[in-house]
This record gives structure tokens, sequence and C-alpha cells, in this order.
């Protein structure tokens, strides 16, 4: 499985890259336009991300544009919405408004910091990314 972890703190998105690498090739980007990049450039040589992990808070481009111009690169593809990337919304921020703006967003899960490790392999499991009796 391909991971895209957008966390502009590095010791975060590290500890997340640590987690995921037993499971899944880990790409990490640090900041809204390069995550952009990443899944444009990945897009681009048929080689796109099963997953992202997207932070909300970050500066320049925060996660909810992020995942605009993701679903939008989608569409332009002719990427059907169910066929598309499974994104996880990572960030401190547990406020209704935020998860309802990330939802309408279509993100497809939500996952207030700090992470836990279990955390992070149920999220993938119940997106069926991942088998039961994985991690």
């Amino acid at each position: 499985m391909r991971v895209l972890i957008v966390e502009d703190d590095f010791v975060g998105s590290r500890l997340m890259k640590k987690f995921l690498e037993a499971e899944c090739f880990c790409h990490l980007a640090f900041d809204g336009r390069e995550a952009i990049e990443a899944f444009e450039t990945a897009l681009l040589e048929e080689k796109p991300y099963d997953l992202m992990f997207l932070d909300i808070m970050m500066p320049e481009v925060n996660g909810i544009d992020v995942l605009k111009a993701v679903r939008d690169l989608e569409e332009q593809r002719g990427i059907a919405p169910d066929k598309g990337v499974k994104v996880i919304m990572t960030t401190a921020m547990n406020d209704a408004d935020v998860i309802m703006e990330a939802f309408n967003a279509r993100c497809d899960g939500y996952v207030v910091k700090p992470i836990r490790k279990e955390q992070i392999f149920e999220e993938i499991r119940n997106l069926g990314l991942l088998h039961p009796e994985s991690p």
C-alpha cells in the first residue's frame, strides 16, 4: 500500500512513518503545496497513493484546501469517487464545524491528535485497506 503522510511537524510525520513502514510504502510531505505536487506526480507516474494522512493545520495551504485540490485532480482524471485515494484527516482540532468541513470536502476518516498506532490501524482497517488481522 502506498501512503502519503502530510504533516508539517517533523517529529509527528516521522512517528507516523515508523508506525506504518512495516505494512506500507510511505512518502512524507511537510506542507500543503508539497502534498499536492506529490499527489499529482504519483497520478502522472501511474503510481497513485492508496491512502493519505492529512494534517489540517499547515502553513500556506491547509489540509482542507489540499483535500479539495486532491479531489479536483481525481475528478479531472476521471477517477470515480469510490476509487480515489482514501484520506484520513489528522488534527488537534476536535471541533464539530471543522469535522463537518472535512467530511464535506470528502475525507474518509478523522483522527484527533495525539495519534496512537492502534488508532491509525483501526482507521485503515475500517476503510478496508488492511486485513482485519493486520497490526
